[in-house]
């Protein structure tokens, strides 16, 4: 099989290898240098992040942007957003600035063919700005951020040419949110050449590789590179945003490689956050929860920051009372509204001994509070059932959390309880392990060896119409007298199929229909299974997810082209080799899915 060498393969000489982990609610970066690498995989530089208040230090910053007036240029980003945020509303200047607080998730709800490369995304207070600009500007800044410390820690400059920067993505994203985050990474001016996207189950996978982790509720540690080669396991990558499932298989020297697609949903810990604002809906009703919202943004923020606090602390066991405080604008606001007390209303209410209001301290049940995970964690423990109900997965023993929200103990239990006879395993500072095996990845993308196909891709094309075949509805007379079928679906790879990373999947020669084309237009469709009847680009099933634009030269007077299309489908991103058979110049690119 022949062999494309995609941009991630092309990284042995670069001095720094950099990572982004662009979270739902947290972000950060790490970097290794070549040579710590070669001495120790796992050896990754990380920062601490600060807030101006309290104790907590966290190797991830709040995803918040702060973007000036101009809304080009970004004022601050992560706590340092926040905090500047509360100073413009104190005074009053909202309205001149854009703040932008967990926007990634509008790459998920907008997936597919609602992603475009001009798409708005709106900020807290629902002013518009083009995402490409704010997704730019805030992994700019954390690009910038990383090598101002990359560079204190050697003598002379770290040139742009000597740097690699891997970003992650989940693994259930779409190809065009994919390429929409690589995109956005180049606006801090490094080429697609160094550049890569790695899937965040499969980075982290890979450091936990490499390290000692211990089964839930055991004391002991358990090492994953001494697993059997062959030995197949789960890996839940449970974020702020999405919950990612998928399966892996170990392989030699720290390899490993991927026998089922990843699949998940938006369940992570931000659903626990939506179902805190239901509960205040409930206490207070929605016309005085929006306006608290809206009019007291800084209470608002104040009060998010310490439920994020409480939810990490949260057990299952606990007998104790979870204590919050409560602004006294939104007590006001109750108050006023319903003309009566908010502390007599809650004793007399469904949650008479569940939640108690004491001056601006609630005081709310640990049950009352475990079930705010509910949902959540009945998405993900369902899921998880529904991928080990396969029968190929029946010798799957060992399942993996990673991820921020992997951390909770609610999680956890939740999904021990619901796999007994399967060892939970969870390695420290699993939130950023991400990040970690985001770099291992960038220092050496071979290894992953494998992926499983998601989809069956395919182009569409005008075959010669077959009588009895194709249906006469799609027969059409071509200008060269041919009779040919419109909107047939050529099948290039199949859901379900393995492909080997680095080597090329399909190599298929086309031929244009009409003398002197100096256009070949492929439009490449998707199927979420694999189909062996007949398949028109315009069923239901089929979704046309990006196109592929190829200009000939004018060195041959051939009256009709033939264009040999070689595709590389095993890595994260989709590869093309397009070569014009009459000329013999070749052309590698990628398939623009974003239109």
């Amino acid at each position: 099989m022949a062999v494309m060498v995609s941009n991630s393969q092309k990284t042995a000489k670069r001095l720094l290898v950099g990572a982004i982990d662009f979270g739902t609610t947290y972000s950060g970066w790490a970097f290794s240098f070549k040579h710590d690498y070669d001495s120790d995989p796992t050896k990754a530089t990380t920062k601490h992040w600060l807030p101006r208040s309290g104790t907590l230090v966290t190797e991830k910053t709040p995803t918040c942007a702060l973007v000036n007036p101009d809304g080009k240029t970004l004022k601050a980003f992560g706590y340092d957003a926040e905090n500047e945020y509360r100073q413009i509303l104190e005074k009053g200047e909202e309205e001149y600035y854009f703040f932008f607080k967990r926007f990634k998730m509008e790459l998920y709800c907008k997936m597919g063919k609602d992603l475009k490369r001009d798409i708005t995304i709106n900020d807290e207070s629902g002013r518009p700005l083009l995402a490409a600009d704010v997704f730019g500007m805030s992994i700019k800044f954390l690009v910038d951020d990383m090598l101002n410390n990359a560079g204190k820690g050697i003598d002379g400059i770290i040139r742009h040419s000597e740097i690699h920067l891997v970003v992650t993505v989940p693994a259930i994203w779409s190809d065009a949110a994919k390429q929409f985050m690589r995109e956005a990474a180049e606006k801090t001016g490094l080429c697609k050449e160094q550049l890569t996207i790695a899937l965040e189950p499969e980075a982290a996978s890979l450091y936990c590789r490499h390290v000692h982790m211990h089964k839930r509720g055991e004391i002991g540690n358990v090492s994953m590179n001494k697993l059997p080669i062959g030995t197949k396991y789960i890996v839940v990558d449970a974020g702020g945003g999405t919950i990612d499932v998928t399966v892996h298989e170990t392989g030699s020297e720290h390899t490993l490689r991927e026998i089922r697609p990843a699949s998940g949903g938006d369940w992570g810990s931000i659903m626990v956050d939506k179902e805190f604002e239901n509960l205040l809906i409930h206490i207070v009703g929605r016309t005085v929860f929006e306006k608290f919202k809206h009019e007291e943004k800084e209470d608002w923020l104040d009060m998010q920051r310490e439920f994020e606090s409480r939810k990490r602390e949260t057990t299952v066991d606990s007998e104790s009372i979870v204590g919050m405080r409560i602004p006294a604008s939104l007590i006001d606001l109750y108050n006023q509204d319903s003309q009566r007390d908010l502390c007599t209303s809650l004793a007399s209410s469904q949650y008479a001994g569940l939640i108690e209001l004491k001056r601006d301290k609630m005081k709310i049940s640990n049950k009352v509070f475990v079930q705010l995970f509910d949902a959540s964690v009945t998405k993900t423990v369902g899921h998880l059932k529904s991928v080990l109900s396969d029968g190929s997965l029946k010798d799957v023993r060992i399942l993996l959390m990673v991820g921020g929200y992997s951390e909770s103990p609610v999680l956890q239990r939740a999904v021990s309880e619901a796999l007994p006879g399967t060892e939970v395993l969870i390695p420290a500072g699993a939130s950023s392990v991400v990040l970690r095996g985001a770099l291992i990845y960038g220092h050496n993308s071979s290894s992953i060896s494998e992926r499983i196909l998601k989809f069956t891709y395919g182009t569409a094309y005008t075959p010669f119409f077959i009588e009895g075949i194709h249906p006469r509805s799609k027969r059409f007379k071509e200008k060269d007298g041919s009779i040919r079928c419109f909107n047939v679906f050529d099948k290039l790879v199949k859901t379900g199929q393995s492909v080997k990373t680095g080597e090329t999947q399909v190599k298929k020669t086309y031929v244009t229909i009409l003398g002197n084309q100096k256009i070949m237009l492929f439009k490449i469709y998707a199927l979420e299974r694999d189909r062996e009847d007949p398949v028109y680009i315009d069923d239901d099933e089929c979704h046309k997810i990006g196109e592929l634009e190829i200009e000939f030269d004018e060195e041959s007077n051939t009256s009709k082209r033939k264009v040999s299309l070689s595709m590389l489908f095993g890595g994260t991103e989709i590869m093309v080799e397009v070569e014009d058979i009459c000329t013999g110049k070749k052309k590698i690119t990628t398939i623009d899915f974003l239109g």
